[in-house]
């Protein structure tokens, strides 16, 4: 993708935290399974402050109480029709 390493994941991970705390999710899980062609994103998790989960080894975990925004440069609003 060509936003990776442009911040647009760290931007688009913010909102989705502060939409989740909003509605009173605790943790965000993710799952990497590994294929050819995305070993490029191997660590991706892992970079976005994901942990891995001892008992399934491709699943991540984000506490969204803890996490604390990352965005420096992004920001994502709303977009209204005048």
């Amino acid at each position: 993708c060509r936003v990776l390493k442009r911040d647009m994941e760290i931007a688009m991970l913010d909102t989705l935290v502060e939409h989740a705390k909003a509605a009173g999710v605790e943790k965000i899980i993710g799952t990497y399974l590994p294929t050819p062609k995305n070993a490029m994103v191997e660590d991706h998790y892992n970079k976005l402050g994901f942990t891995l989960d001892d008992g399934q080894p491709s699943r991540w975990i984000l506490p969204v109480e803890t996490y604390k925004p990352a965005t420096k440069h992004i920001r994502i609003g709303t977009l209204v029709n005048g």
